[in-house]
């Protein structure tokens, strides 16, 4: 038996809030989610000023793990340091730092990082490497460097390097000599997908290593509307992988993409053009930048639609004077390191959010006379110290906007509060007089550090309790029925729950609306009935996709069709597939025609060693299957390549990822090829139409530095044979070709 009504009015950013008037409460997520306004805040000590940092002299290092704790990267004591919430003082990180050149020691560090997987990037700068070490025990993991940038052509590649040494005679102290071109490792940041970034101060590179630790490529930054960059610091990554780099003297930011390719620049803030100086960056997870400046002496914060540029801490009682590093906490608050006064500061606001607001509704109608509205089901995140109290009212007739918001408080009914501390849904029942519409009014109380976050709001209707199917004396006192009817509200709620979740079973057997994040992740128990693994890496949408087309997948596995199927929806393209036996043109006497046919097939081709046939020494190989006489049908048989166009570079999931499908869906007796297909056209190399050909402008000249012959280049004229025929003996004479004679 339903409890919850016939119907109901739902709202959410899908179906719409249906608000009339918002009072310091505002739609955030893309109207997803009803919160409470934001406040500029002010910056406070991550600790008292009684001096328990454990000799923290000069951080120019900051970086934040999975558990929220800080560290910091001690330049001057070459240590790095872990603050302890518990003691309010950075503890040192055992056989880790000291000065040196040896694996664990440091000499003059100046970046920090640590990766999603638990691993601590250190930029050893003096040493001109990158230390990695995992977390959990400290062991050294790999070290990257010293590397030497090595120029050929338009490409740079790297290899490893050793120092030579020089000992002062005076200070007894050996100094590394390095090599021209060797790399100085400034500082480091890893993205989601452990791809790691290095800035080189002094080559003006950025380097791009793998999640292996392997060396990828080299960029510069320059383009077109760009120069190449120099002497670059400070870096920071957004969620979107863009890069923002910060060089030395420079009054602006260079944004790049994760391939190098050049985005756009920050110049703000204009009352300080020029006098400029950013000396850390950071990016917070809604893309907002934040820049610390050594000339004012403050940190500037710029939105992310960059309309507005305004100070969001500076200048104040206790705030860094000298801000050289950057990061944010788990929960988004900037932390900043100050070098002048050796300390940091956590920026978390002391008012960040209003401490009240108010959402008031249009008019729910219910087309009901007196209609008994039932109960209110609300899904919110109430974080500790904040609440939300919902008030309804109802009546027979419309009323205005200012009608409803200047009713008197004794007119509201119900008055419930949700103050159940996490996320998840909470439901009241609505106490309002009976009434054919209905407003409600959700009061978003917090303490000013958090604010709830209301998801959605279901609003039932007609009531439906259980007192129905009691006897009428139950109902005959109007305070005994209302008393019971509350009362029964409970069972009804948790009977109600369960009669939902009956009525909605079938949700959960479709693979477009069974849930797939979170605990419930009951899409990969779906295709668990199909006996098909869902890969975690596709998204939510092909994910979906995948199970939804799982039938035809099985239909047609093993089938050229099924494995075109499988990879256009992981990547969306349709692929090309080149079976090898339509290779075979081979000339056959009496079984073939010039032109169609005209391979002449001879026992080199598969190099079988046959005595007195085919056995000249380093010219044949050993093969202990088939028959040399069917070698002409073998060669080409069971075998096929995959041609998968993309639009850009194919990252190594990607590329693992399609070896997977390639390998499930071929047949198992087959031997497949993958070959993914850049947008190129190179007979020979890429010169599918249509597949990885691109057909633009000729290229018209070679640059010098930028461009490979018989790549992208053409050899033109020079300056002198580009002008008209006349004659020069020894430069341009010859007769007819060159010259002209009037």
């Amino acid at each position: 038996m339903p409890n919850s009504g016939k119907n109901h009015f739902l709202l959410d950013a899908r179906a719409g809030w249906r608000e009339a008037r918002l009072d310091r409460v505002i739609f955030a997520e893309d109207q997803a989610e009803l919160r409470l306004r934001a406040l500029p805040g002010t910056a406070r000590p991550l600790i008292d000023a009684a001096g328990s940092f454990g000799g923290l002299a000069l951080p120019t290092g900051l970086a934040v793990d999975a558990e929220n704790q800080i560290y910091i990267l001690d330049c001057r004591l070459h240590v790095v340091k872990r603050y302890n919430p518990c003691t309010e003082s950075f503890e040192t990180l055992p056989c880790l730092g000291g000065p040196g050149s040896a694996p664990r020691q440091l000499r003059d560090p100046q970046g920090l990082a640590i990766s999603c997987r638990g691993d601590l990037y250190i930029a050893d700068t003096g040493n001109r490497r990158v230390q990695i070490f995992a977390l959990k025990g400290l062991p050294l993991r790999q070290i990257w460097g010293p590397r030497q940038i090595i120029r050929a052509e338009a490409d740079w590649s790297v290899k490893e390097v050793v120092a030579a040494w020089r000992v002062d005679s005076l200070e007894c102290e050996a100094e590394p000599i390095w090599p021209a071109g060797v790399w100085r490792p400034w500082d480091i940041v890893v993205s989601g997908d452990r791809y790691a970034f290095v800035s080189d101060y002094d080559n003006g590179f950025i380097h791009v290593f793998d999640p292996r630790g392997c060396w990828l490529r080299a960029f510069t930054g320059e383009s077109a509307d760009s120069p190449p960059l120099e002497k670059p610091t400070h870096l920071a990554l957004d969620k979107e992988c863009r890069l923002y780099v910060v060089q030395e003297g420079k009054d602006f930011i260079t944004v790049l993409d994760a391939g190098g390719k050049f985005l756009k620049k920050v110049e703000r803030p204009e009352e300080v053009k020029g006098d400029f100086r950013p000396l850390a960056i950071a990016v917070d997870e809604q893309g907002n930048i934040y820049l610390s400046d050594r000339v004012t002496r403050r940190v500037y914060f710029y939105c992310q639609d960059e309309k507005e540029c305004h100070t969001c801490a500076g200048a104040l009682p206790g705030f860094p004077q000298e801000c050289t590093t950057l990061a944010f906490d788990l929960f988004g608050n900037p932390l900043l390191g100050d070098a002048k006064n050796k300390c940091v500061v956590l920026a978390q606001p002391k008012a960040a959010f209003e401490t009240a607001g108010l959402f008031y509704s249009e008019p729910l109608d219910s087309r009901i006379y007196q209609c008994l509205w039932h109960r209110l089901v609300m899904r919110a995140a109430i974080p500790f110290g904040t609440q939300v109290r919902v008030d309804t009212f109802s009546a027979e007739s419309p009323k205005t906007a200012e009608e409803i918001q200047s009713l008197p408080e004794a007119r509201w009914a119900t008055g419930q509060m949700n103050a159940q501390v996490g996320e998840g849904e909470w439901d009241c029942l609505i106490l309002s007089a009976p009434g054919r519409y209905l407003w409600l009014r959700l009061t978003l109380i917090g303490e000013g550090t958090a604010t709830p976050v209301v998801q959605s709001l279901k609003v039932y209707y007609p009531r439906a309790s259980a007192l129905q199917y009691l006897p009428a004396t139950y109902s005959e006192d109007a305070v005994s029925r209302d008393f019971l009817g509350r009362f029964l509200s409970i069972f009804d709620t948790i009977r109600g729950g369960v009669a939902d979740l009956l009525t909605n079973i079938a949700l959960y057997f479709d693979p477009g609306a069974t849930p797939a994040n979170g605990r419930a992740d009951f899409l990969s128990w779906l295709a668990s009935w199909l006996d098909l693994t869902i890969d975690r890496h596709w998204p939510e949408k092909k994910r979906r996709e995948l199970l939804r087309q799982a039938h035809r997948l099985y239909a047609l596995r093993g089938t050229p069709e099924g494995l075109r199927l499988h990879i256009q929806l992981y990547t969306g393209g349709e692929p090309q597939i080149l079976e090898h036996f339509k290779l075979r043109r081979w000339l056959f006497l009496d079984h073939a025609r010039l032109g169609e046919q005209s391979a002449l097939y001879g026992k080199a081709i598969v190099s079988r060693l046959q005595l007195d046939e085919y056995s000249n020494l380093g010219s044949f190989q050993l093969l202990d299957s088939g028959d040399p006489w069917r070698d002409p049908f073998h060669h080409y048989a069971h075998q096929f390549t995959v041609f998968v166009p993309v639009a850009g570079e194919v990252s190594e999931v990607q590329q693992r990822t399609l070896e997977r499908i390639v390998e499930m869906a071929k047949p198992a007796h087959t031997q497949a090829y993958l070959r993914v297909a850049a947008p190129k056209f190179r007979v020979g190399v890429e010169a599918f139409i249509g597949v990885d050909t691109v057909i633009s402008r000729y290229p018209n000249q070679v640059i010098a530095g930028k461009a490979k012959l018989g790549y992208d280049t053409v050899l033109g004229p020079s300056e002198d044979e580009a002008k008209p025929p006349t004659m020069r003996i020894g430069v341009r004479s010859r007769i007819g070709s060159s010259t002209l004679i009037d």
